[in-house]
């Protein structure tokens, strides 16, 4: 039938993928798992309403692997996968792919949020104010914000200030306002600020 597709030539290309060719040249790329579903070879014969399957099968399977490969190195924000993947993709094959994920388990903005809060506290040293700054360029919601911010022990905020202050800040503390000032302008709140650069200062001068 005319409408009919005549499997031609099957290459393998660099990423391991096989280029399905018929009488009208390329048509897809699929993986092995497609080829074996569908008894693709060369000389076989598929019907268009297959070859449409067939395709949309395979962008599905690219999309998630591509998901995949991107949340293995790390946790992400729906926005920043979906930021990622219109590198790649469609903005409606984007959506798709993290809907996908989300409900696969595999995205959870809340999750996110309490992991990023943590690491840019506790090892990046950021503000409670600049991580959340940080966490609404990521595309993380107010309400989820609000709800990590408030669940974090302040008293943490003042021991990051002073271990700031002990890192990188000693040798400066012969002008304690300029000190006060750059610790400010990182986000710290000022009345920590103050209290942790004159209480050390105190401790040295008992010393």
């Amino acid at each position: 039938m005319l409408n009919d597709v005549y499997i031609t030539d099957i290459k393998k290309t660099k990423r391991g993928y096989n280029a399905i060719f018929s009488q009208n040249g390329f048509e897809v790329s699929v993986d092995d798992v497609i080829v074996e579903q569908y008894n693709i070879e060369i000389g076989s014969c598929l019907s268009r309403r297959e070859f449409v399957c067939i395709k949309q099968q395979s962008a599905n399977q690219k999309r998630e692997d591509k998901c995949f490969t991107l949340l293995s190195y790390r946790m992400h924000s729906e926005k920043e996968l979906r930021d990622k993947l219109l590198k790649y993709f469609d903005s409606y094959t984007a959506d798709c792919a993290v809907e996908r994920m989300r409900e696969l388990g595999y995205l959870d903005d809340e999750k996110f949020a309490f992991s990023k809060r943590d690491y840019l506290i506790n090892v990046k040293k950021h503000s409670l104010k600049d991580t959340a700054m940080r966490l609404s360029a990521l595309g993380v919601d107010k309400n989820t914000i609000d709800n990590v911010i408030l669940n974090f022990d302040t008293g943490s905020e003042s021991d990051v200030i002073k271990e700031l202050i002990y890192k990188k800040y000693m040798s400066r503390l012969s002008r304690p306002e300029k000190v006060i000032a750059s610790l400010v302008r990182k986000g710290f709140p000022l009345g920590e600020v103050k209290k942790a650069v004159y209480g050390i200062l105190e401790n040295i001068q008992e010393e």
